[in-house]
Order: structure tokens, then sequence, then C-alpha cells
């Protein structure tokens, strides 16, 4: 897939995950370049560790999550920093859970 068709899907992901999320609330344009402007530096800071490749999935659920967290009255700064704290858990979840014993409480 070439540069400018992974560009078209992340967009079109994250216009997706806008439409839906807004449809029970608004944003301003300022507001929607805000916001695409925090996905942006999350996606970087995540991808500067790791965390995040060519995954359009991903991204579309930042961007899902970013909205629900705007529609709730966060503002840019508080919601930069749970998207970075709820994926940070949730890949360092996936990586130890292969760490967990099936059944600790078993004497088997």
């Amino acid at each position: 897939m070439s540069q400018s068709e992974m560009d078209l899907a992340n967009f079109c992901g994250v216009r997706d995950a806008v439409s839906a999320a807004t449809r029970r609330c608004g944003f301003s344009p300022e507001a929607l370049d805000m916001l695409d402007h925090t996905i942006d530096e999350v996606w970087n800071e995540l991808a500067a560790e790791g965390m995040a490749g060519d995954d359009r999935v991903l991204r579309t659920r930042l961007a899902q999550k970013l909205m629900t967290f705007a529609c709730h009255g966060r503002d840019d700064v508080q919601a930069k920093e749970l998207l970075l704290r709820a994926f940070r858990n949730e890949t360092l979840a996936a990586a130890n859970a292969g760490h967990i014993a099936e059944k600790p409480w078993s004497a088997a």
C-alpha cells in the first residue's frame, strides 16, 4: 500500500470515528483541528515508544476515544494524557498476559 493510500485510509478511519462520535455532540472547525492535532501528537508518542506502527485500526480507536473524552468536556491536555495512559496500559496488559498463571489458585 502506497503512502498516499495509507494516508487516505487513515483519513477515512478518523473521519468515520469523528462522524460516529459527533452524532451526540458537535464541534467547531477549530475544535476539530485541535482534535486532529491531539491525535497526531498521541500517535507520534506511541510510535516513538514502539506501540504504534501503520495500524489504521489503532488510529481509528484513538480518534473514537478522543471524541468520547471531548464530548464529556475534557480539554485537549486531559484528553491527550488519558489517551496515552489508556493505550500504554492496554499494551502493557497485552504484553504481560502470558505471564499470568492460568489458574493461580489451583494446586495442580
